[in-house]
């Protein structure tokens, strides 16, 4: 017997990295789960669980399942660590609905992060799962940045990837974002009373688990 649909939120991005051409992104987002993965045909696709705060990253030809528990660990923060923001003229910005695009400009220690074109009002529930997942995904990211020499860990990367992950989304909805590693994602389309197929939340159980700790050793 068919199961009911899951009441969610589809969104479409394009995304390309520095040098690359675009390709797709689909996220599935609603109030227990967010998935992202490249469309039907994805060899894998993440799956962040809202209620245990934890992100799993299925692999297809591996038959494996990344577990990313989302713990929070104690990082200390550099002496000198100071985000500001800029807010760029919104004269003839585009609308999206009701719902005006505005431009910021991120900053750490005066180096520009990020720049993000967000829509107020626009998927507020989409932004809180956004937001969630990227706070749990930095729990796993401060371990990294833990081991890594400092040398190697831009201010930019502990800001955006470990101490304020989220500070992006403060703005309303991401429309267009850019990094300043040059990667670039922008809103294509989305669908606000999407029926998502229940299966699209689930685990392969027959699936090897792997855990972060037991890659480290």
């Amino acid at each position: 017997m068919d199961r009911p649909k899951s009441a969610s939120t589809l969104i479409w991005f394009q995304e390309r990295e520095s040098g690359t051409d675009f390709y797709l992104v689909r996220m599935i987002a609603n109030k227990h789960y967010l998935r992202i993965d490249d469309g039907e045909q994805s060899t894998g696709y993440v799956l962040f669980n809202r209620d245990q705060k934890t992100i799993y990253s299925v692999d297809h030809d591996n038959q494996s399942v990344l577990v990313l528990s989302g713990k929070a660990i104690k990082v200390d923060k550099p002496k000198m660590f100071e985000l500001t923001e800029e807010e760029l003229s919104s004269e003839g910005s585009p609308q999206i609905g009701d719902n005006r695009v505005k431009i910021h400009r991120l900053y750490t220690n005066k180096q520009l992060c990020f720049e993000v074109a967000s829509a107020a009002g626009l998927l507020e529930d989409a932004v809180d799962v956004l937001r969630e997942f990227h706070r749990a995904l930095a729990a796993e990211q401060a371990v990294v940045m833990r081991h890594m020499p400092k040398d190697l860990a831009s201010d930019c990367d502990l800001s955006d990837m470990v101490f304020a992950p989220d500070r992006h989304l403060r703005f309303g909805f991401p429309v267009r974002q850019q990094d300043y590693n040059g990667k670039l994602r922008e809103l294509r389309d989305f669908d606000s009373n999407y029926q998502a197929d229940p299966r699209l939340f689930e685990l392969p159980m027959e699936y090897r688990r792997i855990t972060t700790e037991g890659l480290r050793g």
